[in-house]
């Protein structure tokens, strides 16, 4: 491991993100937000000069970004952006104490959406905007932003790129990475400035627009309004977010593709199956509500089909944001729900969860296995949209399932025992909706509550959940090991 090259390019990194917090400066001046621009500036003092440490002690360090580096860059980038990040959330006192703070801005980075908020609408606007633009930033990943305005990277960049866009086969790398990462955010971007316009065109005001723009397309889910999009009280608006969230949970590659000609979306298997997910799981749960008379609890007597897809698609993308309260549903509803909150979007999306593609070649080598006992001597190969699929693929599958679903478990004996006097329910889907980074839970962190009532250590826990969810585990779990930091 090449210490000192890590911590020049740590440096960098915290020195861009910190740079970033002069974008929300012009919304502080405008709200007349006077003291938050004050504890905004101290809390770009405060990161500039710990990226300037960071940096001063790898200055001069030479090499290129290996493997190793590349993974060090990623996982402990990530933790130390969110330390960065959380500065002006703590110093203005929109988060109580530093861990409340820090929750919050990993849950902003990772696009979790999770709030210790509870009154969203009694804090500084542009601290909020600062707390979206967490989502803008991350949604496609401040390390494949990092890739694509540092052409120095190289090589490094490419090792870079791979461990941090999510999916078990990344798509769409061309010889040049920056290329891909410069295209992947400008397609990025345009998703955000359109869906932005609509929701204006639609009734939403600029501030409400670009917030909720940022949330969506990250998959994010932060809101401006304490009800979150029920707050605007606009089916139009309901249906222009479903759409965008559809959108953020697709393959980034396929969007690439249709931008350069090639409509491949409905050759995509895992597209078709992501889309026949959301439909067939919208209209199963909307069954379920009109048999059982539940109404949406937060629109009394208003049930229509409207709810149960805009909830499936929210939790289903791992955007999470809210119209109705999915805790009062039927049991058979809310177990759905959370499956789905497992499935999460596809690989190279903005979405979280284990992604559709894994589940589908796990369902294809369960077959195979079942096929393989009927006729042991018949050869089969294991195919996905034409294509063969690696032995390696497929083992890399199981592993990261096996380990996601045993971290799962073990988070929530975890979380049990840091809040001993909560449900286990709320337990275990505190875990869910961190560890797959979709923001609202069950129970005690259903829709209409929050995190703010976690203990110190469950907050440190489930932030953790965060960012092994969002990195895919082996980022994070990498810094565990000893060898891994052996010096070269």
């Amino acid at each position: 491991m090449n210490i000192r090259l890590l911590c020049r390019y740590l440096g960098i990194l915290l020195g861009f993100l910190t740079l970033l917090e002069v974008l929300i400066v012009p919304f502080a001046i405008y709200y007349n937000e006077w003291h938050a621009l004050g504890r905004i500036a101290e809390a770009m003092a405060g990161g500039f000069l710990f990226a300037v440490i960071l940096y001063l002690i790898g200055r001069d360090a030479t090499g290129d970004v290996f493997r190793r580096e590349a993974l060090a860059i990623v996982g402990l980038g990530w933790i130390l952006a969110a330390g960065v990040a959380a500065l002006p959330l703590f110093l203005t006192g929109v988060a109580p104490t530093y861990t409340d703070a820090y929750f919050e801005s990993m849950s902003g980075l990772t696009t979790t959406g999770s709030t210790i908020l509870t009154t969203i609408e009694d804090h500084p606007k542009s601290i909020l905007l600062w707390r979206s633009f967490l989502h803008f930033l991350g949604g496609l990943g401040i390390i494949v932003l990092f890739v694509a305005i540092l052409p120095m990277l190289g090589v490094g960049g490419r090792a870079l790129f791979k461990q941090e866009v999510p999916g078990p086969v990344p798509e769409g790398l061309t010889p040049r990475i920056k290329d891909t990462a410069v295209a992947l955010w400008k397609i990025y971007i345009a998703f955000n400035v359109i869906e932005a316009i609509a929701l204006m065109i639609l009734g939403m005001s600029f501030y409400d627009a670009i917030n909720h723009a940022m949330a969506t397309m990250a998959t994010g889910g932060f809101s401006t309004k304490n009800t979150s999009v029920l707050a605007f009280a606009s089916p139009m608006i309901e249906w222009c977010i479903i759409i965008f969230m559809v959108i953020a949970g697709t393959n980034f590659s396929l969007h690439l593709r249709a931008v350069q000609g090639r409509f491949d979306y409905f050759r995509d298997p895992e597209f078709l199956s992501y889309i026949s997910i959301i439909i067939g799981s919208a209209v199963v749960i909307a069954v379920l509500l009109y048999v059982h008379e539940t109404p949406a609890v937060s629109k009394p007597g208003s049930f229509n089909f409207r709810d149960a897809f805009f909830t499936v698609v929210a939790l289903k993308t791992t955007t999470g944001f809210g119209t109705v309260d999915f805790q009062q549903w039927p049991n058979a509803a809310r177990i759905m729900l959370l499956i789905l909150m497992f499935f999460g979007g596809c690989a190279g999306s903005t979405g979280g969860g284990l992604k559709v593609i894994r589940w589908i070649i796990l369902f294809k080598a369960g077959y195979h296995e079942i096929q393989s006992k009927i006729s042991p001597r018949r050869v089969r190969r294991l195919k996905l949209g034409g294509r063969p699929i690696g032995d390696d693929i497929v083992r890399e599958v199981l592993a990261f399932f096996f380990l996601y679903m045993g971290i799962a478990i073990l988070g929530s004996v975890a979380i049990a025992f840091a809040m001993p006097h909560q449900s286990v329910l709320t337990s275990i889907s505190s875990v869910v909706a961190t560890l797959n980074n979709i923001g609202p839970g069950l129970d005690a962190i259903g829709p209409t509550a929050n995190f703010a009532h976690q203990s110190l250590p469950a907050k440190w826990l489930l932030s953790l959940f965060m960012v092994l969810g969002r990195l895919e585990l082996f980022a994070i779990l990498v810094l565990f090991s000893r060898n891994f930091w052996r010096v070269k």
